[in-house]
This record gives C-alpha cells, structure tokens and sequence, in this order.
C-alpha cells in the first residue's frame, strides 16, 4: 500500500499547487485590471482639474492621460499582490490535503501511509461531493 500511498500523495500535492497556481493566476489578473481602472479614473480626474485655463496646461494634462505616464507602477504591484493574495487564500483551503499528503508520502510506517491515505480519499471525496452536488448549498437566495 506505500506505492499507492505515496502516488495519491505525490498527486494530490501537485494537484492543489496547480489549482492554487490557476486560482492565483485569475486573482493577479482580477487585481492587474482593478488597478489599471483605478490608474486611468485617477489620471483622467486629475487632468481635468484646473486653477485657470490655459492652453500648456491643457496640452500637458492630455499627454499625462494619454501616456498613462507611472501607472505602470501601480498595475505591476496589483498583479504581483494579486496572485499572492489569491495563492495564499486558496492554500489555507488545501491544508488538511497537504497534512494527509505528506502523512502519506513521508513515513515509513505501513499503517500511517495507509491511514493518511485514507483521511486523503475521504477529503477528497467530500470536496467532490460538496462542489459537485448542491447537497449542501442555500436554495432559499429569491427567498
């Protein structure tokens, strides 16, 4: 049973980084695009203030709308804090599939492998079962 305990292992590990990977990739750009908008109402409101009218300053405000001049800035930290965000968030989720995992790769003990293998097909099974079926979910939402 070590084989298939450290394969389920080896597998489920691989498959929560890849789904936490995927989540955050969809956060990063969520944020990339939440921070772009942000950029362009921040840049587009302050061209349009003015003490006095005046032909410079309208010229120079447009340039700074048109080029986005820093805003780059702005959009790299919201992607770069959004996958992180998004990494993080979904991990805290897969805790107990990272302890069963490595219960069951790590000890050479026959009986933990198995009984961390165990605990892993269960977790599984429920996270098939709770996402999959309604069984569990609000139907009263018109309610």
């Amino acid at each position: 049973m070590t084989l298939i305990s450290k394969a389920a292992g080896g597998l489920s590990i691989f498959s929560c980084l890849r789904d936490m990977h995927k989540t955050a990739v969809l956060t990063s750009n969520n944020a990339y695009a939440k921070a772009s908008a942000d950029t362009f109402v921040e840049c587009a409101i302050a061209s349009q203030k003015t003490e006095k009218i005046s032909y410079k300053d309208a010229e120079r405000k447009n340039w700074l709308l048109k080029n986005n001049f820093m805003g780059g800035l702005n959009e790299t930290f919201g992607r770069i804090g959004g996958y992180c965000r998004g990494f993080f968030t979904t991990g805290v989720r897969y805790i107990p599939n990272f302890i069963f995992s490595l219960g069951a790769i790590i000890p050479k003990n026959k009986v933990v492998s198995s009984i961390s293998t165990v605990g892993l097909a269960m977790v599984e099974i429920w996270d098939f079962i709770k996402n999959s079926s309604g069984i569990f979910e609000r139907t009263d939402y018109l309610k």
